[in-house]
């Protein structure tokens, strides 16, 4: 399943938001480390010289030996576990051991007193955090206490050291308490950060491309156009003038597309046109040199156009039918006039040549790849064909005949019989209907024929339009 843009962007950011969170709260826990332990050695510092101070004030006023009292009331206060003074070498060479509390100084204790400077040794980790410092003494006849007047040392010479022990569990677990506090605080804080930038997202990324999309679909389908500066980013409102230029663009060429489709289809109606007329002029050619009477062409294709609504064609069949059924007999031209025009019945021999003429029009026409000619090639080999298959040219049965066939050979006989030829009278309707009905199923198909006998009168409006008895030629 595909993430929304939202998804796809926290799960990006998600891996970078995290590790800048931790990585910030070890800078900031490595940080407050540190500060936690600076200010848990200058505690440990000022102690350092407060007894400095003290030990100096007890030797000025003469009473050495009461600083064992002092240096236990340092003890008994300020989580100090444990305090020495550590003499050096010197110094007890010049006063002795000292007090109980005052000792000598071992190789290590000499080692850190040598580096002249405070020496710290933490364990933080335990049940009980503490603090070890071993703060040195440096002889010194600076200030207002001069070390030389009493020691006779070197100037920047170790005197001693104080040695103390401290316990700083509670340092500790405040520092460890205030870590957890901040970290708490990034924590919420990228949480936040997660939030914010789903918002924002949300607000000036899906949102708007949403909005992109339907102003897309309104400028493609032209309905409901609205402002591109409705966006409030400059980026999306740019898209947005794009896709509004795209759409001009789009609708000036369906402009040209429909001009030229207007006169494509002009110029196609008028082929059309021309076509039909041709066809027609075609049939009427043929009309006359025949001897039919007037208008029979124009009677056939309005008989077969009626018949082909009747029993539902579909509109552009019907019009592929009116077109091609002018030229249902052009066959004929290839028939010699002796016979063509012969007033009496023909003979055997010259009924076989005027068969020809279905496939000889049929020839004429079957070449040609235009829908028009094909047809027009169909309904003029098939029109002599009957219902029983018993017709020409090649006894076709039933459905086996085209409809086209079947229509035309209904309304070529039904205006046949209606009108006046050389060799017999105008039939009137009566008759003409009885003898529809009476080869129904024989010659013509029987659904053509019900259609024609239940609209006869529809049938005779088209011949009493048309209608003129006039015989063209002898």
């Amino acid at each position: 399943m595909k993430k929304n843009i939202t998804q796809l962007t926290l799960r990006s950011l998600l891996p970078l938001l995290l590790g800048f969170m931790v990585i910030t709260i070890i800078v900031i826990g490595f940080n407050f480390r540190s500060l936690i332990l600076l200010s848990m050695q200058e505690h440990i510092v000022s102690i350092a010289n407060i007894v400095k101070a003290g030990l100096t004030a007890h030797m000025k006023e003469g009473i050495m030996e009461k600083r064992g009292y002092f240096l236990q009331e340092i003890a008994n206060g300020s989580h100090i576990k444990s305090i020495y003074i550590i003499r050096s070498d010197e110094v007890r060479k010049q006063f002795g051991n000292g007090l109980t509390v005052e000792r000598g100084a071992d190789r290590t204790l000499l080692n850190i007193m040598s580096l002249k400077k405070p020496h710290f040794t933490i364990s933080e980790w335990g049940k009980k955090a503490t603090i070890r410092a071993v703060i040195p003494y440096i002889a010194t006849s600076k200030g207002h206490l001069n070390c030389l007047q009493c020691h006779h040392v070197a100037e920047n010479t170790v005197l001693g050291a104080v040695d103390m022990e401290m316990d700083v569990t509670e340092y500790r677990n405040w520092a460890l308490l205030y870590l957890l506090i901040i970290s708490g605080i990034i924590s919420v804080f990228t949480i936040a950060m997660l939030l914010s930038t789903s918002h924002i997202i949300e607000k000036f990324v899906r949102n708007p491309l949403l909005e992109l999309i339907t102003f897309a679909k309104s400028v493609f389908y032209r309905t409901d156009v609205r402002n591109p500066d409705m966006f409030e980013t400059k980026e999306f409102a740019a898209v947005a003038y794009e896709f509004l230029k795209f759409g001009e663009e789009l609708n000036e060429r369906e402009s040209r597309i429909e001009q030229t489709l207007m006169k494509f289809n002009s110029l196609n109606s008028e082929i059309d046109a021309t076509m039909k007329e041709t066809l027609f002029a075609m049939g009427e050619a043929e009309e006359k040199r025949s001897s039919e009477t007037r208008n029979h062409t124009r009677r056939v294709v309005e008989y077969s156009r009626l018949l082909g609504e009747l029993i539902g064609l579909e509109e552009k069949n019907i019009e592929l039918l009116a077109t091609a059924a002018p030229l249902h007999d052009i066959g004929k031209i290839g028939i010699p006039d002796s016979i063509l025009l012969k007033p009496g019945r023909l003979s055997e021999e010259e009924h076989a040549i005027m068969q020809m003429h279905t496939t000889i029009g049929h020839d004429i026409l079957r070449h040609s790849e235009h829908h028009a000619l094909q047809a027009a090639a169909t309904i003029a080999y098939q029109h002599h064909e009957r219902w029983d298959g018993f017709g020409y040219p090649n006894g076709l049965k039933g459905e086996e005949i085209h409809i086209f066939g079947r229509i035309v050979a209904v309304a070529d006989v039904f205006d046949a019989l209606r009108t006046k030829r050389v060799y017999k009278e105008r039939w009137p309707i009566e008759k003409v209907m009885a003898y529809f009905d009476a080869e129904s199923g024989k010659s013509f198909d029987p659904q053509l024929v019900r259609f024609l006998i239940r609209n006869h009168e529809r049938f005779e409006a088209i011949y009493a339009l048309h209608d003129n008895e006039e015989i063209v030629s002898k």
